[in-house]
């Protein structure tokens, strides 16, 4: 079971992109002690041994003392009672301080960060109200973290904004070991008329990204873990691109369950005084209703590729944005097919080179 917890809905940046209608509100504490006490409900009834909260907004950080609070409610109830809990940060790292960072660190929750480039770069997507640049605060928080044993995850955004500044983000991260995950983004509007242009300006940074990657595996300094999209090269099939209408949820900071954070826009599929637990409200969902009898290998355009069952067709709610239809391959589907097989090559390589380790170790 996994949540999204949308406990702000304010945000101190104003990304273009972003796709929450905010405003100046957070979630109380009452409303974060009834999605426990659901959470607790959903773990008893479906008899769950593993749920993954991830404190989100808006900013959550704006937050603070409601983070505090969902932490530890998190050890007592789930941890300690032997329910393995993962906890996440998402955020923008512009209010990460000193405190924070050891509360995070003390219960192992971990940190996913924002930075969609160096300096200029990231400034053109992620700025405060007066259109200042977050760059330099978001640089500061990260050495703050790594100072202190906490590594977060780089989650970067792709757009026409900031592409060109790619290689030079990919290198820095590759260089310093930083664990990043890579998602493509045109707009926030769902018009993907120019993204065939898009993808070619995005083959190029991903390749330079990955030819500088497998470089470093080779030169042995390559250990960070990346992603792209909703690509997943491990033992499992995926059936899906996410979790969407099967196994996760979010829940706003009024309490409303939904079946996407992205899709907070559309009526909701439940709520924390309704008697479904979370799973059931996402089995019942008709934000979707089509992926309730359909996974990839039923997708339009995914039943013969060769890899649907490694990006899962992709995410749902950008596949419904393109097509009008959650159940068909995604408007990046050339891009996966091109950088898939690059991304082998990286796994290999990985591979290849901790049996070296081992066999130099034994």
């Amino acid at each position: 079971m996994s949540t999204w917890l949308h406990i702000a809905n304010c945000c101190n940046l104003k990304c273009p992109y972003c796709y929450i209608n905010k405003d100046k509100k957070f979630m109380s504490f009452q409303t974060a002690s009834l999605y426990l006490d659901k959470l607790e409900q959903t773990v008893s009834h479906h008899g769950l041994d593993l749920v993954t909260i991830r404190l989100a907004g808006g900013e959550p950080t704006l937050h603070k003392t409601l983070i505090n609070f969902l932490i530890e409610q998190t050890q007592k109830r789930f941890v300690e009672k032997g329910i393995r809990a993962k906890l996440i940060l998402l955020t923008n790292g512009t209010l990460l301080d000193l405190n924070l960072i050891k509360m995070i660190k003390d219960n192992s929750v971990r940190v996913c960060m924002s930075l969609d480039g160096l300096g200029e770069w990231h400034n053109k997507t992620r700025f405060f109200g007066a259109g200042t640049g977050s760059f330099d605060v978001v640089a500061k928080n990260l050495n703050l973290c790594m100072g202190n044993d906490v590594r977060p995850t780089i989650l970067t955004t792709i757009t026409d904004r900031n592409i060109s500044g790619v290689p030079m983000l990919s290198r820095f991260l590759i260089d310093a070991s930083i664990p990043f995950r890579y998602g493509l983004y045109r707009d926030n509007v769902g018009d993907f008329k120019g993204y065939e242009d898009f993808m070619k300006k995005a083959s190029s940074a991903l390749n330079d990204c990955y030819d500088y990657y497998a470089l470093a595996i080779r030169n042995h300094s390559a250990v960070a873990a990346q992603q792209l999209c909703e690509i997943h090269l491990d033992r499992k099939p995926h059936l899906r691109g996410c979790n969407l209408g099967h196994s996760g949820v979010a829940v706003d900071h009024n309490g409303n369950v939904f079946v996407c954070q992205a899709r907070m826009d559309k009526k909701p599929i439940g709520n924390l005084e309704t008697k479904k637990t979370f799973l059931e409200m996402a089995w019942s969902q008709d934000t979707f209703p089509e992926l309730h009898s359909k996974d990839v290998l039923d997708y339009k355009g995914c039943q013969d590729c060769q890899w649907s069952l490694v990006c899962g067709g992709g995410c749902p709610v950008i596949n419904f944005g393109a097509h009008d239809l959650a159940t068909t391959s995604s408007p990046y589907c050339k891009l996966f097919k091109i950088m898939i097989p690059r991304l082998i090559e990286l796994k290999a390589l990985q591979l290849i080179w901790g049996h070296v380790k081992t066999k130099e170790v034994i």
